[in-house]
């Protein structure tokens, strides 16, 4: 048996709070999001508070551990995530007049994604709680990523999916030990993992709540700290980031980050924080054209950031930094991937999709000449399922 090893709860973590601030409670699991919203007939997530945390600085050592003060977890199970490289795209920069653009290169994380910063404080909680294991309703990069670290770290990963899922990341799954579910469709894994969560105690790692609030709290936390990097990398000389959403888990942890530092007296004003989605759903929302609890028609091959639900994390993460969602094609996203190729990056076609948004941006005279942008490179083109 794998030893299990050692979690530290971070001191300072106070509690959640509620999104729209209805509702305030302690540590614990609030895997459905706010009770008191749903309750209502509302459906938002909550986000961690904590008192009396260390002011900003930039913490020795390498990788996401470095910046457990503002998590909930000091120390937590690792595999090296974090720190990942900001690389260059300075034909892009050019064309458009723009002081610079980057890509966060989240493929770098050890099972190349930005879940990797979501999934080690899935298996603290778990490690903490003492759940048998972690249950995690994806097909494609959260899957992985959980089960990577579930293993890892000694414990149970159940995947519930679709046949959607391509063969190489059922391999990947089956070596690490996890059982997989099969099921019919997207919104049928939530209810088969909503079931299983209640009746055999699994810790979910992403959302399973009808109407959608987003995955565990205690794991968007982790998104945190991308927020935290780029201000380093940039030396806080940052106007806007752009991300891939479907139900804003990234979106949300990046705003969240950016809070932290603004409160912390380490940044003016937060960047802007635009949503890249391949069809309108948060874009719907926003214009007023739909409630967060619809369901959007929409077919994709941005595999990463499909689905027919956006939440309210996603809505507020937008609103609170003035920015906005961007809705981008996939032969636009294309584009951007071969865009982003030629200047030496790699990029699944969801995150390729930011490279056409900055480019829209600019040309709607939304970003000015001059303004220095980062984009958020989910993973590789490696994860494309026709790449499988």
């Amino acid at each position: 048996m794998t030893p299990r090893p050692a979690v530290q709860r971070n001191p300072h973590l106070a509690g959640f709070v509620a999104l729209d601030g209805g509702g305030r409670y302690p540590v614990t699991d609030l895997h459905a999001g706010c009770p008191a919203a749903r309750a209502r007939g509302t459906a938002t997530s909550v986000v961690a508070q904590y008192q009396g945390a260390p002011g900003w600085a930039h913490s020795p050592g390498r990788g996401m551990l470095r910046f457990g003060a503002w998590l909930p977890y000091l120390v937590f199970p690792t595999l090296g995530e974090g720190d990942t490289p900001l690389g260059a795209l300075p034909q892009t920069a050019a064309a458009l007049g723009l002081g610079a653009v980057w890509v966060k290169r989240e493929a770098a994380n050890p099972t190349g994604s930005h879940k990797d910063r979501m999934s080690p404080l899935i298996a603290a909680r778990a490690l903490e709680i003492g759940a048998h294991g972690a249950i995690v309703a994806s097909s494609g990069n959260a899957a992985i990523s959980v089960a990577a670290y579930a293993a890892a770290a000694g414990l149970g990963c159940r995947v519930v999916t679709t046949p959607a899922m391509p063969a190489a990341y059922r391999g990947f799954l089956v070596r690490t030990g996890a059982e997989v579910v099969d099921v019919a469709d997207s919104l049928t894994r939530w209810r088969v993992a909503a079931a299983m969560v209640a009746q055999e105690g699994w810790l979910p790692a992403t959302n399973h709540a009808l109407p959608a609030v987003g995955s565990n709290p205690f794991g968007v936390e982790g998104y945190r700290s991308i927020a935290y990097e780029l201000f380093e990398q940039t030396d806080g000389q940052l106007d806007a980031v752009l991300v891939p959403t479907a139900r804003g888990d990234l979106i949300a942890g990046i705003s969240y980050g950016f809070v932290d530092l603004v409160g912390a007296g380490a940044l003016r004003v937060s960047p802007r924080l635009f949503a890249v989605e391949p069809f309108p759903r948060l874009a719907a929302v926003l214009s007023g054209d739909a409630a967060t609890t619809a369901a959007f028609a929409g077919r994709t091959a941005q595999f990463s950031i499909a689905g027919a639900t956006t939440t309210d994390q996603a809505v507020r993460a937008v609103r609170a930094t003035d920015g906005a969602a961007i809705v981008v094609d996939d032969r636009s996203a294309a584009a951007g991937q071969h865009a982003a190729a030629r200047q030496g990056i790699d990029l699944e076609l969801c995150a390729a999709a930011t490279v056409a948004a900055v480019e829209r941006l600019r040309t709607d005279g939304v970003l000015k000449v001059g303004m220095r942008v980062a984009l958020i490179g989910t993973a590789s083109s490696a994860r494309e399922p026709s790449a499988t």
